[in-house]
């Protein structure tokens, strides 16, 4: 499958798997434009994923993507969680996995993840007691994207006020993922069974979806190289864009699958993090792979029991 998984780096250096998402997630692309705005030329990321497509499933990548039996249902339901579309007209069990206690669920034995549990009233009391220990939490949609829903927990007042507002949510670790003056995400991408490409987002907030993208290269050290460096606007048709959408690109998503700014610098990671994470993603590749999407957990909308998500 072609996945988008995203990390964050644990101090001192552990990488930890906090989301996978499905179908045609970003990434490609902005690797694509990372790795121009550093070196001033392409990856030939593009090359990699046709070949792998031609090699492993005996297609060309669009071809593939299009054969996908979840994928209507899929788009339905990244339109709703957008607040943007009603919610998916259908069920395909695949959507399960667009639910984040599920992919917690499986995937909690296979790699490093943070400590994760649904938050309702009946989980109030095991809630509080992960807030003691971990002193932090972040809260989470359980079906959300963007950072959309993304708050952080620091009392037991704000995460009873949570419980009880009937959201479907998680709550996890907090994991103070930094780099200089920047909080940060690590996108890689996996498709397959190989591992194509990673970058960062960079942001002075608290959640790093869609902001200062840098490629992720291996280095002696980790941090930004250089740590202070200037940026390159794009503002043109993506890739993924064009292959999920075509002529029928949402106006809301044209920042989105259209415009970035990419750093004239990389984040740095030393070999046996970059390694890791690249196993990593290739790990979860074959087991999503592998899955029977029959067999998977239930996910909270089940039987169109669907929520309007926050906006």
């Amino acid at each position: 499958m072609y996945l988008g998984i995203d990390f964050l780096l644990r101090p001192p250096l552990d990488p930890v798997v906090i989301e996978v998402n499905v179908g045609l997630p970003g990434g490609a692309e902005e690797y694509e434009r990372a790795f121009r705005s550093l070196h001033g030329r392409a990856p030939g990321v593009f090359d990699r994923i046709e070949d792998i497509a031609l090699r492993e499933y005996g297609r060309p990548f669009r071809e593939y993507l299009g054969g996908l039996p979840f994928l209507p249902a899929l788009k339905e339901m990244k339109l709703w969680m957008d607040g943007k579309a009603p919610s998916p007209s259908a069920f395909h069990p695949a959507l399960r996995l667009e639910d984040k206690w599920v992919q917690y669920q499986i995937l909690k034995d296979l790699v490093p993840m943070p400590e994760t549990m649904i938050l309702g009233p009946e989980y109030i009391a095991s809630a509080e007691t992960l807030l003691q220990r971990r002193g932090r939490l972040a809260c989470k949609l359980r079906s959300g994207r963007g950072g959309r829903g993304f708050f952080r927990i620091d009392s037991v007042e704000a995460l009873r006020a949570a419980a009880v507002d009937g959201t479907p949510r998680i709550v996890q670790e907090w994991i103070e993922s930094r780099v200089d003056r920047f909080h940060f995400s690590i996108r890689a991408v996996a498709f397959g069974g190989r591992f194509l490409c990673a970058y960062a987002n960079l942001a002075q907030r608290e959640y790093s979806n869609h902001s200062i993208i840098a490629v992720v290269e291996e280095g002696g050290r980790f941090g930004l190289e250089p740590e202070r460096f200037l940026t390159r606007l794009f503002d043109a048709p993506s890739w993924e864009g064009a292959l999920w959408f075509g002529e029928d690109e949402p106006p809301y998503l044209y920042h989105n699958l259209r415009q970035d700014e990419a750093a004239e610098a990389a984040l740095l990671l030393p070999a046996s993090v970059f390694s890791a994470i690249k196993a990593t993603a290739v790990r979860i590749e074959r087991h999503y792979e592998s899955l029977d999407w029959e067999k998977l957990p239930a996910a909270w909308f089940e039987n169109g029991d669907f929520h309007t998500p926050e906006i």
